[in-house]
């Protein structure tokens, strides 16, 4: 499986959240993106097969950004820490849709739940692929 951890500013959250993916769950790949041009350039490359997005996200212009790239994830579960609360956001939130919002609690234990969650169903759907393949012989 392979994840996006994208930041809008390099913070001391967002290696922690890496360090704990890797720790966690080494099996996934992590890509880090850190400018709205590499997540673009990123997610256009073709067959990139990410299935995640954890954006950690500081301010609204980061929002903003994310939202014009909203048609590269339509098929990416995006997962966003907030750092700093602002009324100015829920807008941008509600239009990304994510699966998760998190307000940074300095706890990422739930974010990685929810990446052994996608993992899991990952496993399955190719599993099942592999017995439809077997069986078609």
């Amino acid at each position: 499986m392979k994840i996006l951890l994208h930041t809008d500013t390099e913070s001391e959250n967002t290696s922690r959240i890496k360090n704990l993916i890797e720790d966690e769950l080494p099996k996934i790949k992590i890509v880090q993106t850190n400018s709205q041009q590499h997540l673009s350039e990123t997610l256009c490359r073709p067959l990139h097969n990410f299935s995640a997005l954890i954006a950690v996200m500081d301010n609204s212009k980061g929002f903003s950004d994310l939202l014009s790239l909203k048609p590269l994830i339509e098929n990416i579960k995006l997962i966003l820490l907030v750092c700093k609360k602002h009324n100015d956001i829920i807008g941008f939130i509600i239009r990304l849709a994510p699966i998760y919002v998190k307000y940074d609690d300095n706890n990422f234990m739930d974010i990685i739940s929810i990446l052994k969650r996608i993992e899991q169903k990952q496993d399955r759907s190719v599993n099942l692929f592999e017995i439809s393949k077997i069986s078609a012989f």
